[in-house]
């Protein structure tokens, strides 16, 4: 159930396209983009075979065909994600209910998938059949290799009393929250935009998207993954300084009274104390986490160019990886004998992309950057009915923010080729890109 998502897209374009079979010239990738994505295709290519005549067959990498098809895969979810947006969201009003839809759709994945689970985090036993039925049809799992085995009772939050939603691991839904969902609610919030319309008010809106904010935020830390406690907090930061007057105020208080709680509860209640020491403070298996970035960046520095392409990473971290990380059971007993995942991502990307892919990428994205701050500024100071001005600050603030997040979150472990971050990435390129036609007409 986890490629849902692909024949889902493929036939909403296709109905869309039966409705309207002149938008298909809005799908047809421009002639930058196709040169740019052979471009990368050719490199890659070259670079998988290189790196394939150098390693030949090994239970470590990917292999030849199967790096190629992963590389496949991550270009047709690009161009889907891409078309998606293309097709359904073509004017402010289609902005709207995306993200109302998606907010929506969040809050009853909260209800039926993430607090049952937190509840069975805190062993309340009676909940462990609904959680596994759950999981059993929509939770993605890793390869089991004997008693290494995150799902050993029936799904990851039985298993390892830790909150996942239908991710492999809790720091991949640390991720989603974080990346996806935090920056569009502290967005809404920090501009004060009605986005409920059944709430009377701005300041019940204001109220109801704090409290969703910070109820993401409580759910990262219950998450009981650093991942998730430091991206809360880096989130926290970003919707301090996006916020003024009154909110701002409201929200350092709301902090303050959550970390002075915390700070008895650490104190006075095992369950806490255990929780921060364990996934915090005395974070306990580090090693592979630090050996294998340091052995991506020893790959990236001796193949500088084109890195060692995709799906060969892990054999190269193996021969990089410093001996003083290698005496743990997970290296022993699994890294090293079926392959080393990228625990950096932003490291894994230098070693398998490198400089002639990563460099114009990186380029690329600071100058889309740029140019929503220019194009946020010249709307404030354009006075044009035509545009919501309320409504583009809080686009213009989640794209920001959601770039700073997935900034930080490339530190660690984000798999950015995935349906929602695409799909968010592109929403907003395009608000930006329909800004700024509407700016010069």
């Amino acid at each position: 159930m986890t490629m849902v998502a692909f024949p889902f897209f493929v036939i909403a374009i296709l109905f869309r396209l039966y409705q309207q079979p002149l938008l298909w010239k809005k799908i047809v990738p421009s002639k930058t983009a196709f040169v740019m994505g052979l471009f990368v295709w050719v490199v890659q290519f070259a670079t998988i075979l290189s790196s394939y005549m150098h390693v030949g067959e090994s239970k470590v990498t990917w292999g030849l065909i199967h790096s190629l098809i992963n590389l496949g895969g991550w270009t047709v979810a690009v161009y889907l994600s891409w078309a998606v947006i293309q097709l359904f969201v073509r004017s402010e009003k289609d902005e709207k209910k995306f993200v109302k839809s998606g907010l929506i759709a969040l809050l009853i994945y909260l209800i039926f998938v993430i607090f049952p689970q937190i509840l069975v985090t805190l062993h309340v036993e009676r909940l462990n059949g609904y959680v596994n039925t759950l999981a059993s049809f929509f939770e993605s799992h890793w390869q089991a290799h004997g008693d290494y085995n995150f799902y050993a009772n029936g799904s990851y939050a039985t298993t390892l009393y830790r909150v996942n939603g239908f991710e492999p691991e809790a720091s991949y839904l640390a991720n989603m929250l974080s990346v996806i969902y935090l920056p569009i609610l502290v967005g809404l919030s920090a501009s004060g935009y009605q986005l409920w319309n059944r709430l009377k008010t701005a300041k019940q809106n204001v109220i109801v998207n704090v409290l969703f904010t910070f109820t993401i935020m409580g759910t990262l830390v219950l998450a009981r993954t650093s991942t998730g406690i430091f991206a809360a907090v880096i989130a926290f930061i970003l919707w301090v300084l996006w916020s003024r007057g009154y909110l701002r105020l409201s929200i350092i208080s709301v902090a303050l009274l959550g970390v002075l709680l915390l700070a008895v509860g650490y104190s006075s209640v095992p369950t806490i104390h255990n929780t921060l020491n364990q996934f915090l403070f005395a974070k306990q298996g580090t090693d592979n986490r630090t050996g294998g970035t340091i052995a991506l960046a020893l790959t990236f520095l001796s193949h500088p160019l084109t890195g060692v392409g995709t799906g060969f990473t892990s054999y190269f971290t193996i021969q990089n990886i410093p001996e003083i990380f290698t005496h743990n059971f997970e290296y022993e007993h699994v890294y090293s004998q079926y392959g080393f995942p990228i625990l950096s991502e932003v490291m894994g990307w230098f070693a398998s992309f490198g400089l002639v892919v990563m460099l114009p990428a990186i380029y690329l994205l600071i100058r889309l950057v740029a140019r929503s701050f220019l194009k946020t500024y010249r709307i404030d100071h354009a006075n044009l009915n035509v545009f919501d001005i309320k409504w583009d600050q809080t686009l213009h603030i989640a794209f920001i923010t959601m770039i700073v997040m997935i900034a930080f979150s490339s530190i660690f472990i984000i798999r950015i080729y995935l349906w929602p971050y695409l799909l968010m990435f592109f929403f907003y390129r395009e608000h930006l890109i329909r800004a700024e036609k509407e700016l010069q007409s």
